[in-house]
């Protein structure tokens, strides 16, 4: 047989076993309560990484939502870890709503209790307790920052009833230096015999 009508059946061989040997498609994750997943995970490292994806693309969907889309998820989030206390996803989705900076319902106080609760979580992947500690950080920083700006207020407010208080005591100064020099113009007398 000559080489030329070798080849071809031979290319379509190695294009045919070069597919079949090929893996499978990594799965669509999407949001939960938007979308479904396409593909379930076959072992544990997939899972794991399934987790900390679909954690990142919450994070991601949840930002280009607007407020009262915000404030149902949330509601859907604790409604499903009140059902299911021992819910470590739904718990990482409410302290991700807490302490992401991109959230319009952004509040430290009620992140940080979760993210605490969080970082002693053993069943989480190394990836999702990286998230989880990066978000603590932000949430501990930020709690540090409103403190200060808490106490840089009441400074200020204080600051500005001694401020008050100082000028209302110039007033009443100018008000008695008027009023002697009102007295002083009508009794020119007196003040000239001292």
């Amino acid at each position: 047989m000559k080489p030329k009508y070798l080849f071809p059946p031979l290319a379509v061989c190695v294009l045919l076993s070069a597919c079949a040997h090929q893996g499978k498609p990594a799965p669509a994750i999407e949001h939960e309560t938007s979308k479904v997943i396409s593909h379930t995970p076959s072992s544990t490292k997939e899972i794991v990484e399934t987790r900390a994806a679909s954690l990142l693309e919450f994070s991601s969907d949840f930002n280009d939502l607007g407020l009262e889309a915000q404030k149902k998820e949330l509601a859907l989030i604790l409604q499903k870890i009140a059902d299911h206390h021992d819910e470590i996803q739904q718990k990482a989705r409410a302290a991700l709503i807490y302490a992401h900076p991109g959230s319009r319902l952004r509040d430290a106080l009620k992140a940080q209790p979760l993210l605490e609760e969080l970082a002693r979580e053993k069943r989480l992947s190394k990836e999702e307790r990286t998230i989880i500690s990066l978000l603590k950080d932000n949430a501990a920083e930020i709690s540090k920052l409103n403190q200060r700006i808490r106490e840089e207020q009441k400074r200020s407010d204080d600051n500005q009833q001694k401020a008050d208080a100082l000028q209302q005591k110039l007033d009443e100064l100018k008000k008695i230096e008027r009023t002697m020099m009102q007295k002083s113009l009508k009794d020119p007398g007196r003040s000239s015999s001292k």
